[in-house]
């Protein structure tokens, strides 16, 4: 009569190729992890400097405001966001130039945290 189940070998066979198979398997899990972070963080940081940009063209079509108070001294840098304590924000705003007797002015928004590059966001506001 033939017993069932598995002889001593045969659960050391397993074993050792479960574990040889667990290793990489859980590399690639703790690497997408990590990766899920970066990604995260690049999109909040994309949210971040587009909000900011939407600030800034919100002022220059503002009557009390308008495309004069453009000027890096009037956004000043945000270290840390607020409710974002990771990450960082700052505004830079480039001297005029013209074309076609119109002025131009680029707007950078840059947003960096430890985690990714530096995010930059640049819009170009002409002043009509």
């Amino acid at each position: 009569m033939k017993q069932a189940g598995f002889t001593l070998i045969e659960v050391v066979l397993i074993l050792v190729i479960v574990g040889v198979a667990i290793l990489p398997l859980s590399l690639l899990f703790a690497n997408a992890s990590i990766r899920s972070g970066e990604a995260r963080d690049a999109t909040t940081a994309a949210q971040l400097a587009q909000a900011k940009m939407e600030e800034i063209a919100a002022d220059k079509s503002s009557p009390a405001r308008g495309f004069d108070y453009l000027d890096t001294a009037n956004y000043p840098p945000e270290n840390p966001v607020v409710a974002f304590p990771r990450f960082r924000r700052s505004v830079v705003v480039s001297a005029d130039s013209t074309f076609d007797g119109v002025r131009f002015r680029a707007v950078n928004v840059t947003v960096s945290t430890s985690s990714i590059p530096p995010v930059m966001l640049t819009t170009w506001f002409a002043g009509h």
